[in-house]
């Protein structure tokens, strides 16, 4: 510390300090609550990742961190707890696309994939822009319930954006999507321009064929 600062100086740079080694330990933290929610998504253990919650809650990180947020709405979805999930996510002081993407998947992979369109719907009147893996959960929403008109809509929007050149992973829900509501020849033509085909991509279409 600079000798020749005077005590009040060198009272608001040790406050300065420590304001941002208490912002490290934040941020630190919040990366290991972030760990832990996952986990417990993983484990399908719903129990200690309500008490996770309850510990964010208590120390008012919920509205500071999006993806401390959207971890919780993604544990409750992974864990079977799609009222849950949604209650959290529409008491959130701040939605992000980051949420909605935790909720839309949610409801895509448990088979809700009307609820998942709905959610799209809601997200976008709120002005956010789906992303790729908007994109990549709207798709096995489409394919879960046959909304190949949606589908449409969604690879028209990839092309439009660019995003089918730079995902492999868009390229096979693609595929997935077209297989599974029986348009066996439009999801031929989908593999074709794959720049990257790999065993997913292959099962996709074999799928459809079975």
């Amino acid at each position: 510390m600079d000798s020749s600062l005077t005590g009040k100086e060198r009272t608001m740079e040790k406050n300065e300090v420590f304001k941002v080694k208490e912002r490290h330990y934040r941020k630190d933290e919040e990366f290991m609550l972030v760990g832990l929610l996952k986990a417990c998504a993983k484990n399908k253990d719903v129990y200690k990742g309500a008490q996770i919650h309850a510990e964010i809650l208590q120390k008012g990180l919920l509205g500071k961190n999006p993806y401390l947020a959207s971890s919780l709405v993604s544990m409750y979805a992974k864990c079977g707890d799609l009222a849950k999930a949604r209650r959290l996510h529409d008491e959130l002081p701040k939605g992000s696309i980051v949420s909605w993407n935790a909720l839309i998947s949610g409801y895509a992979q448990l088979g809700h994939g009307q609820e998942a369109l709905n959610c799209l719907e809601k997200m976008q009147g709120e002005g956010f822009s789906p992303d790729s893996v908007t994109f990549i959960c709207i798709l096995k929403a489409c394919g879960s319930i046959g909304a190949i008109n949606k589908g449409k809509q969604i690879h028209d929007e990839i092309l439009r954006k660019g995003l089918f050149e730079k995902n492999v992973l868009l390229g096979t829900s693609l595929v997935d999507m077209y297989a599974r509501c029986g348009m066996l020849y439009k999801a031929e033509r989908v593999f074709d321009d794959l720049s990257i085909r790999s065993r997913v991509s292959w099962s996709a279409l074999i799928s459809g064929y079975v």
